[in-house]
């Protein structure tokens, strides 16, 4: 196979991972040939919906599955903490290159001080583990918003926020800065399941699998593997809140999990570890979930 057709979503954070995987393909098979084919997803159309009981599973990634399916395009490229738990018949995980950092960042508008934030602090963001990690940890008022990353980054001025949070990873892949930037230590804001990870999919039956596969990092594999059995055990949505941190020593695994109730209000934490990722999430789940309806 000489050419490959790969879906994508067309912002930009979605269009660089892309173009970073085609760069990676194409430098372990000169001879590839790759199109990009642009997909809308409902989080790409539904930007005014807020995240919610009514927000549907595999928002940003079913349109790019269904097209893999339709055999339209050949493989996608995911932020993996977007798929769904349930794996879609037909589709496989080909490859999940070498993870980029995995912690959440706070950007504000004036200098910033994690242990002493004033009072009537405002801060934005749509996600539930966030926000309640925000109101435990720093004690300020949430405010909803949606967007890509630079809109998320504008809402600052435009919204008159104080701050807002997210990944890490997403900034530093778009070069993105900010005169007031604090990393937030991820054993308090443990990040989500799979943050900092790209997932490649293509069908199961596809010839393309075995190219795409040369990008797959076993290390980044093995801790998003656990990270996401902790996830599916506990049966949690994209409403949960809840965060979970795999490490790789050798061939011991380390999962770090942070799970609260559904206002976000009482939180459990814990770690495990072994040498079965799986089986690694599976304990730290049942653990949380008995101790947080205990």
């Amino acid at each position: 196979m000489s050419r490959l057709r790969v879906g994508t979503r067309g912002s930009a954070l979605a269009l660089w991972q892309t173009n970073w995987v085609c760069d990676r393909l194409r430098e372990a098979h000169p001879s590839l040939e790759i199109e990009q084919i642009i997909i809308k997803t409902h989080g790409d159309v539904a930007l005014n919906e807020q995240f919610g009981g009514d927000w549907p599973v595999g928002a940003f990634v079913s349109a790019l599955e269904n097209a893999l399916i339709e055999k339209s395009v050949d493989f996608a490229v995911h932020s993996f903490k977007d798929l769904q738990t349930a794996v879609t018949t037909g589709l496989v995980i080909s490859a999940v290159p070498k993870r980029e950092i995995v912690n959440d960042v706070l950007l504000t508008a004036k200098p910033f001080d994690l242990d002493n934030v004033p009072a009537g602090y405002r801060i934005g963001t749509a996600s539930p583990r966030r926000s309640a990690q925000v109101r435990r940890y720093i004690g300020a008022e949430i405010v909803p918003i949606r967007g890509n990353v630079q809109t998320r980054v504008d809402k600052i001025e435009k919204e008159g926020l104080d701050g807002v949070v997210l990944a890490a990873a997403g900034l530093k892949r778009l070069g993105i800065t900010y005169p007031n930037m604090t990393e937030l230590p991820s054993d308090r804001f443990v990040p989500s399941p799979a943050q900092g990870a790209l997932a490649i999919q293509t069908r199961a039956d596809d010839e393309a699998a075995a190219i795409i596969g040369v990008l797959n990092d076993a290390v980044s594999r093995r801790a998003v593997e656990a990270e996401r059995s902790f996830l599916t055990r506990i049966n949690a949505g994209c409403h949960t809140p809840v965060g979970a941190l795999g490490e790789i020593d050798g061939s011991t695994v380390t999962l770090s999990g942070q799970l609260f109730d559904d206002p976000g209000v009482k939180m459990v934490e814990g770690s495990e570890t072994g040498d079965d990722p799986i089986q690694v999430g599976i304990r730290l789940a049942d653990r949380l979930v008995a101790a947080l309806s205990g």
